[in-house]
């Protein structure tokens, strides 16, 4: 992965990173008092957040960590890694489960998106396997489960796995005769499984997945149909999905162009009637900063509030630090703004020059050695 590639994964991390500790405080003067006009890396603390509006979440975070949007974006990172550079919908729908659900890697607030998908992912596979555990089979328990087990296995990877092609790979892997008929009942069971289990949700989370995607499929065909379904796979959402398909052209421009005018027209060209008015306006209101314009379309984690939030403060072509700081300043859900800010003013500034991802930012990222590790195989 060359070096724009890597600066866009880290720019989105690192300003991620840096946002936590005043994420979700809805008063601007509140963060402007306990943070004056540096309010990077500042850590959680309960104390700031108390007698304005606001909702403490990240209690069992520490300076350096990311907040779970950015947990989100590694857990894609790490699986595009683990499958060398390939996206794959139900390797990247397990490693979202295992990293979040329980006994997962992540100790933190789980939002409202990803509880529901957890609880969805759970809840549909456990009636697909209660179905399928009641259809009549002529072999033991343990021959059973490993038949259903192997056949989900296969029926992820493929999605139009035949019965007859899933009889001749049980019989060679585990050397059984299982009838067609067994077979086309148990896909029937199993089929819920091939459907998006993600939240009807149109908040920010829905983009935070995508820097590694955009990463390694820019200027590829794959782009536009990956990012939907990895949106899908957390936020099943026409809406969430036409604020991806924005999200990842823009940082698809970052990388090739890095130029924030063609940024920018890319968001716009891809962005749906709606949309676009709600990006025109932003680029329309230069005369106001990044906080007061935040604050006059509203500062919640919706994609429609969040992403003409970015436009705007792209617009300012202010550099990384003040970019990153200026968002922050703006309050509410600044951490699900940061990702998309941050990876496309990484990629087009880079890591360590002057208008760039500080160094000294870099350096308090917790997880700078495991994304330097990943992004070394991709």
């Amino acid at each position: 992965m060359d070096n724009t590639k890597q600066n866009l994964i880290l720019g989105a991390l690192v300003a991620d990173a840096a946002t936590c500790g005043l994420h979700w405080i809805y008063d601007q003067q509140r963060i402007l008092v306990v943070a004056d006009k540096t309010p990077e890396f500042h850590p959680p603390t309960q104390s700031d957040y108390d007698g304005v509006p606001s909702f403490f979440s990240h209690g069992k975070r520490s300076v350096g960590d990311c907040s779970h949007y950015g947990e989100q974006a590694f857990v894609l990172l790490n699986a595009l890694a683990s499958n060398n550079g390939k996206y794959d919908r139900a390797q990247y729908q397990d490693a979202f489960k295992a990293h979040f659900s329980y006994g997962g890697d992540y100790v933190g607030y789980i939002d409202r998106p990803t509880k529901d998908t957890l609880d969805n992912i759970i809840l549909i596979e456990h009636g697909v396997l209660q179905q399928s555990n009641a259809l009549p089979f002529q072999n033991t328990n343990d021959a059973k489960q490993n038949v259903i087990n192997l056949v989900m296995t296969k029926l992820k990877q493929n999605n139009n796995i035949t019965s007859n092609e899933l009889k001749d790979i049980i019989a060679s892997e585990l050397s059984l005769d299982i009838e067609l008929q067994y077979l086309n009942s148990l896909l029937s069971c199993l089929s819920p499984l091939l459907d998006y289990q993600g939240a009807d949700d149109v908040q920010l989370p829905a983009i935070s997945k995508l820097p590694a995607l955009a990463a390694i499929y820019a200027n590829h065909s794959e782009l536009s149909q990956h990012t939907e379904s990895a949106v899908r796979v957390t936020n099943n959402n026409d809406i969430a999905v036409s604020y991806g398909h924005i999200a990842s052209k823009m940082m698809e421009a970052a990388i090739t162009t890095q130029h924030i005018d063609k940024i920018i027209e890319a968001g716009r060209q891809a962005a749906t009637p709606e949309s676009l008015l709600l990006i025109d306006n932003a680029l329309n209101t230069s005369n106001k900063t990044t906080p007061e314009f935040t604050k006059h379309i509203g500062m919640s984690c919706n994609l429609e509030l969040g992403i003409p939030s970015v436009f705007h403060t792209l617009n300012q072509r202010l550099n990384y630090q003040e970019s990153i700081r200026q968002n922050i300043l703006a309050g509410g859900d600044s951490s699900g703004r940061s990702i998309l800010l941050g990876a496309i003013l990484g990629a087009v500034h880079g890591i360590g020059t002057e208008k760039g991802i500080p160094s000294t930012w870099h350096e308090k990222l917790n997880k700078k050695q495991s994304v330097a590790r990943l992004m070394a195989v991709l």
